[in-house]
């Protein structure tokens, strides 16, 4: 068990307002976006240019920001709580960000959820424009929620505390945001924020952390046992021998219940990636109560899913005689998240699978290993996480080595990224070209430490935490690092699970001390001003 037991002594002051009935792994009966009211913001299309419009193809400038808020214990003069919107729709957001929600009452916060550019409903261009995605960037993100921030201090008070939470890319967002528009956002907590998983980092990023970290969650170490991890490093290559004959490709449509007909090596490939691709889904959602946040609130992921996923590869097969059996148990390790509501009867192998959009779904496999990964095109005009991969998010991976249970293809040194095959999977669907050198210097890299107000909080079983801030920087830039938590567990709604994982309890109730200090910073800043004020307009009637 990764329990860390740790005293809470002082952090009593701010607390949680748990909402009678919210279950916060299922979010049944939780605030959500049927709580809030719609609204929109007309935003530049492009913040740094000066091209009126900025697409010779498209006579647009502007377009509508979808954003939500909630209002109910906000009182005058109080704090805005601001949601940074991931790369999906933002209702997502709204309805798994609990700590937002349960940290209003006490704060008596309004609560804004701002969506991302090019993600749901937001969407500059139409589909079929010409040179449409040049906008989806992080930097043009951040410029639309400080313009919103803006735009709801004119109309709220100039001088109302804004605090920013995000989590994963939005977590990445809410720290580059505090960093870029301080003037904007006085503090934030940025949840599973992986802003040091970029390539020419100095120190360098261990390009194989994702995948160990996900093999140490289907491991003793994750409570699941080494047969798991062991047993999927063993499938891998036998299914790509089963794959060389038309005998061992009806064992693979058969063992692995695929709808269509296994009918080539290629395709013996394809059920390696699709088997091997849903353990980072697995790890990332790795609760300890069932979720449907990587979900997409659609299904649920059971409590502990990594441990689930390996129950069925929890003993030692004998490949001569069981090896059958062995592919079975790799698809019902799969079918954890493929078949999460058992109504499915065969698996679409073969065929492309939805864009995820995430940060570390099924998009990060392609540039490595998932020739059937189903694309959103350059034409459609709509976010893709695999267009600002192939842009400036370069988030490098190395897959298959001996710290891994990955697979590794004989002959290839599977510890170098093979950066160059990705950049061309980018020219060849995107016409970009990845510029990896540019979140060290567009978005600071590691040299963050003239920054203040941030908390950096990673769940030791995400496999993001590799690429995060675990330590202290500064009296002000502060890591939390939660031993049972996996994606940004700290920003979900409390449930009643969470009593046993002091360390959970520890990280927000730490994160709400914090906010409540930066709070005091502004109304101290606030106080100060007017006191100036007032005393320079007194010696200026003397």
């Amino acid at each position: 068990m990764l329990t860390t037991f740790i005293t809470l002594l002082f952090l009593v002051t701010i607390k949680a307002f748990v909402f009678p009935g919210c279950d916060g792994g299922t979010t049944n009966g939780c605030p959500s976006v049927v709580n809030t009211s719609l609204h929109w913001i007309e935003q530049p299309i492009d913040h740094f240019g000066w091209t009126n419009p900025p697409l010779d193809s498209s006579d647009k400038s502007t377009f509508k920001q979808r954003y939500f808020v909630n209002d109910d214990w906000w009182k005058p003069g109080a704090p805005i709580f601001f949601y940074f919107g991931n790369e999906d729709n933002v209702e997502l957001y709204v309805n798994h960000t609990g700590l937002m929600w349960e940290s209003a009452p006490d704060f008596h916060a309004m609560l804004v959820f701002a969506e991302h550019r090019y993600y749901g409903n937001s969407t500059p261009y139409e589909p079929g424009t010409k040179g449409c995605m040049r906008f989806c960037t992080t930097e043009q993100a951040l410029a639309d929620f400080a313009y919103l921030v803006y735009d709801l201090r004119s109309r709220y008070g100039s001088d109302l505390p804004v605090i920013g939470f995000g989590g994963s890319y939005g977590g990445m967002l809410a720290a580059w945001g505090r960093m870029k528009y301080p003037n904007a956002f006085d503090g934030v907590i940025s949840g599973s924020a992986p802003i040091w998983s970029f390539a020419n980092m100095e120190p360098a990023y261990n390009y194989n952390a994702f995948d160990k970290s996900v093999t140490d969650d289907a491991s003793s170490f994750g409570g699941a046992t080494d047969y798991c991890k062991t047993n999927l490093k063993s499938a891998w290559p036998l299914i790509l021998e089963q794959g060389q004959s038309a005998e061992g490709r009806t064992l693979l449509q058969t063992a692995f219940r695929s709808c269509q007909a296994i009918q080539t090596e290629q395709d013996a490939m394809q059920i390696v990636s699709w088997a091997s691709s849903v353990w980072g889904t697995l790890a990332m959602g790795n609760y300890y109560y069932e979720s449907s946040y990587l979900m997409h609130g659609k299904s649920l992921l059971p409590a502990w899913p990594v441990r689930v996923a390996c129950k069925a590869l929890d003993r030692d097969f004998d490949v001569k005689t069981e090896m059958t059996t062995l592919f079975e148990a790799v698809r019902e390790s799969a079918a954890v998240v493929f078949n999460n509501t058992g109504d499915k009867t065969c698996f679409d192998i073969l065929e492309p699978p939805p864009d995820r959009r995430r940060l570390g779904g099924t998009a990060r496999h392609y540039h490595r290993t998932n020739t059937f990964e189903r694309r959103v095109g350059k034409d459609e005009c709509v976010g893709s996480w695999d267009f600002q991969w192939c842009t400036e998010m370069v988030q490098p991976f190395t897959e298959g080595t001996d710290e891994d249970m990955f697979y590794c293809a004989p002959g290839q040194n599977c510890s170098v990224w093979n950066y160059q095959a990705s950049f061309e999977n980018c020219q060849n669907v995107w016409n970009v070209t990845p510029r990896p050198e540019w979140a060290r210097i567009g978005l600071l890299g590691k040299r963050i430490e003239s920054a203040s107000n941030i908390v950096f909080s990673n769940g030791l079983l995400d496999p993001w935490h590799g690429g995060g801030v675990l330590q202290n920087i500064s009296d002000t830039l502060l890591a939390v690092l939660i031993p049972n938590g996996a994606h940004h567990i700290d920003l979900m709604f409390t449930s009643p699970e969470d009593k046993k994982y002091p360390d959970v309890l520890w990280a927000r109730a730490f994160e709400r001390e914090q906010i409540q200090k930066w709070i005091d910073g502004v109304k101290n800043r606030r106080s100060s001003s007017s006191s100036s004020s007032s005393s320079s307009s007194s010696k200026e009637l003397l």
